[in-house]
């Protein structure tokens, strides 16, 4: 008997730690991407959503919540993610350096952790975040 509990447990663990649903809920995903013209940050937290625009006194920011559907394929995209290895994702292309795209990258915040992405082109993330980029680019009216 004691086996069986043993097993349906390690089961039952197995299953409610597969993927990063549960962790998007507890983590915090910001989106920077700066140059000389372009300050925006977008913050994601707890199913809520904030976008600053601007700097200074120019700044402006606004919050919203993301709907339950949105939300879902928000964590979709979010499961496909390896946190440990976002460091390593390659940028598809180096305009940033030249002034052709602002400067972009991906923090995710989790359980004492940081999470970062290697610098890239605004509008042009890492093949393994353009998906995850493109949904958070979904929610905001602006891009």
């Amino acid at each position: 008997m004691k086996a069986i509990a043993i097993v349906l447990f390690t089961l039952l663990m197995g299953k409610g730690c597969s993927g990063n649903g549960a962790e998007l809920a507890l983590a915090k995903l910001t989106y920077t991407a700066q140059s000389r013209g372009v300050n925006k940050v977008i913050t994601i937290q707890n199913q809520d959503i904030s976008v600053e625009s601007g700097r200074g006194k120019d700044a402006t920011v606004t919050v919203s919540t993301i709907s339950e559907g949105d939300w879902n394929d928000l964590v979709r995209q979010f499961d496909k993610i390896e946190l440990e290895k976002m460091e390593t994702y390659a940028d598809p292309s180096q305009e940033r350096f030249h002034d052709g795209a602002a400067i972009a990258n991906l923090t995710v915040e989790y359980n004492g952790k940081v999470y970062r992405s290697k610098d890239f082109d605004h509008g042009n993330p890492p093949k393994e975040l353009k998906a995850l980029v493109d949904k958070i680019f979904s929610l905001i009216s602006e891009k």
